[in-house]
């Protein structure tokens, strides 16, 4: 089955590449290093977009006997390459630009030209943004974007709204240098905007290794999803008692492994049907718990059965 790019990926794509063209012939003209720090943090975040189709596509290979599970987590591994090399070439190199600038105390020209383009591109990122945000389905951002931040195991999307907000963050604080180095005549204020732009970069990667790490580790799924499990579990007449209940994030799915004890059975077939119909029952009620493993208990093994 062909891999599905989610939309936000391709609008922060399309968007990148058009203000990275628009900041760096900008930066060229004017010798701008703000500016040129922006067309730094586009041009990488067109090379994360990139990496991001590449990593979506490579999960969509079909499971195999190595990998039963599938290639779901390839996206982990490729959002851990965006985040490094977002932080290392997009917010060092940033960095770097603003404090050869402000030690060199290079002048700037035209600099109206710089603020007309930032401002232009502050558009661009905040319609990128929005758009990024619309994808996502009206119930689960119902709760908040941070909420949805947290939750959500769509790591594309997450990384690419994550990219425009910070994209959108330091045009800001690359047109706050700009017009005042414009203001002043003090071509050092630009140069303190590129070293703003580098420091947002940073953070921003350094969020998003996080959540990438606690994804790539293992991580179970939000509370209130093993809460609704749970209840649903209890309210099944074939269920007496839950032993245990672990629900794992997978990817953008849930892996579920049940110990319980259930009613009596008659024999080991009207067992297995039983298993087998809460099993089914379980992911047509939790379409997002891709595999579920039902494990019946007796109560002489006690609270907790190895």
């Amino acid at each position: 089955m062909p891999a599905t790019i989610p939309r936000a990926v391709w609008y922060a794509l399309l968007s990148n590449v058009v203000v990275a063209i628009c900041k760096l012939a900008a930066a060229l003209y004017t010798h701008s290093g703000a500016t040129l720090a922006e067309a730094v943090h586009s041009s990488a975040d067109c090379f994360n977009q990139i990496l991001l189709i590449a990593g979506r596509r490579a999960a969509h290979e079909r499971p195999d006997e190595l990998h039963p599970f599938g290639f779901g987590r390839e996206t982990h591994f490729y959002a851990m390459l965006v985040a490094l090399q977002f932080f290392i070439v997009g917010g060092l190199l940033s960095v770097g630009i603003g404090a050869w600038r402000l030690w060199h105390h290079s002048a700037l020209d035209h600099p109206l030209i710089a603020v007309a383009v930032l401002l232009v591109s502050a558009v661009i990122e905040g319609n990128a943004l929005r758009a990024s945000i619309r994808t996502i389905d009206r119930k689960r951002r119902a709760g908040g974007l941070w909420r949805w931040f947290r939750e959500t195991g769509q790591i594309e999307t997450m990384l690419s709204i994550g990219e425009d907000t910070a994209a959108l963050a330091g045009v800001t604080v690359s047109l706050m240098g700009t017009a005042l180095a414009a203001l002043t005549g003090w071509a050092g204020f630009d140069a303190i905007g590129s070293i703003g732009v580098g420091g947002v970069m940073m953070v921003t990667a350094v969020f998003s290794l996080r959540e990438t790490k606690s994804l790539i580790v293992g991580e179970s799924a939000h509370a209130h999803v093993r809460q609704d499990m749970r209840e649903w579990l209890d309210a099944r007449p074939e269920v007496e008692r839950i032993v245990s209940l672990i629900v794992l994030r997978w990817s953008d799915s849930h892996v579920v492994a049940v110990q319980a004890e259930l009613a009596h059975q008659r024999d080991a077939d009207d067992l297995v049907r039983t298993i087998d119909q809460i099993e089914t029952d379980l992911q047509r009620a939790f379409p997002s718990a891709r595999w579920v493993f039902f494990e019946p208990e007796l109560r002489e093994h006690g609270e907790h059965p190895v």
